[in-house]
């Protein structure tokens, strides 16, 4: 009769059975293709700790490949959940950008409070340029990790791109509240401060990221210097400029803050060489141009000083000061045509 009742419900008990069968079936190939990828096929300089790196648009060493960690085996979420997030992480390492979006979307349907499945998907978007659903993202990873110091940080270099500088100094002022010693946030806070052209502030970070990275730091100097020169503090900021190039002498964006010293300093004749030795190594920062503007005009260079302003505004024509510097030029050809030292007059 036993026999019998069970032989009679057997239906039942195969519809009980499936789900378990059907998982234990699919388990060995999830497994198999995690080993594959992690093991046999590791991102290229991929750290191995399941936590995320800086992230900087998308860099390899940025996105972090997850063993396979199975929370409950009852739940299927958690499980293909995090089968698609190690393979999207690793498409994404690979550069397969696109792949990896759809992988890291599936993830965080079906792992939604996991941190860095968010935190990923964010920096994947904004690979993508898609930063206001990047953004989405980093936010959605701070609701279950409040301290998860790299979407703070991420947040804040986000905002910064999309001009909302103000904001982004409060995005890494938070990150800086959770590692207070962090180099790279000091220093990008100093840059975000230079932004918003509070030097002193801008100062005080850059030193600390310099100082706490060991003094070879070499962006840190820079972004010292010019904060000490804007400051007037030209003497400091000279010697901060020169460590700086001292670590790294192939820097236009540094030769120019030491053009920029030695302009403050009265050395006209050396600061014109900086800014012409920068334009060597780049010749498309614009504001190279207008501070060897500045310095032509000091040497009574006047058809000079209009032509260096002229390519400054060709190169940046949505500049701030656009006005500005069209009225310096109209006051330099007057100069121009009045002053002997010139030889030349301007074209009209």
């Amino acid at each position: 009769m036993q026999i019998e009742r069970i032989f009679s419900n057997q239906p039942s008990i195969i519809r009980r059975a499936m789900p378990w069968v059907a998982l234990f079936s699919v388990f060995p190939v999830i497994v198999a293709v995690n080993l594959l990828f992690l093991n046999y096929f590791p991102a290229p300089n991929a750290p191995k700790a399941d936590a995320l790196s800086w992230t900087d648009g998308l860099n390899p060493n940025h996105i972090q490949p997850q063993s396979l960690y199975i929370y409950n085996t009852r739940d299927t979420n958690q499980l293909f959940g995090n089968f698609y997030y190690t393979l999207g992480t690793q498409l994404a390492a690979r550069g397969q950008i696109a792949s990896a979006e759809v992988m890291l979307a599936k993830a965080a349907k079906l792992t939604p409070t996991n941190p860095y499945v968010h935190m990923n998907y964010g920096i994947v978007l904004e690979a993508l340029q898609k930063s206001e659903e990047a953004l989405a993202q980093y936010q959605e990873a701070l609701k279950y990790a409040p301290k998860l110091v790299q979407a703070h940080y991420s947040i804040g270099l986000l905002q910064d791109k999309l001009g909302r500088i103000d904001a982004g100094v409060t995005s890494l002022k938070k990150a800086l509240e959770i590692e207070p010693d962090n180099n790279f946030i000091n220093y990008d806070l100093g840059v975000l401060y230079a932004k918003k052209g509070d030097y002193p502030n801008s100062a005080i970070y850059s030193k600390k990221a310099f100082e706490g990275q060991g003094s070879d730091f070499a962006e840190a100097y820079n972004n010292y210097g010019y904060a000490l020169a804007q400051m007037g503090r030209y003497s400091e900021a000279l010697d901060a400029v020169e460590q700086s190039l001292k670590l790294k002498p192939d820097s236009a964006a540094t030769l120019d803050s030491k053009g920029y010293a030695l302009y403050g300093l009265g050395r006209y004749e050396e600061a014109m060489a900086a800014y012409n030795e920068a334009l060597k190594i780049d010749p498309t920062i614009g504001e190279v141009y207008l501070h060897l503007g500045q310095t032509q005009e000091k040497l009574k260079n006047y058809e000079q000083a209009v032509k260096s302003y002229e390519t400054y505004l060709q190169l940046t024509p949505d500049a701030s000061d656009k006005v500005q510097v069209q009225a310096k030029i109209a006051e330099v050809k007057k100069k121009w045509t009045v002053n002997p030292s010139s030889p030349t007059k301007p074209s009209k």
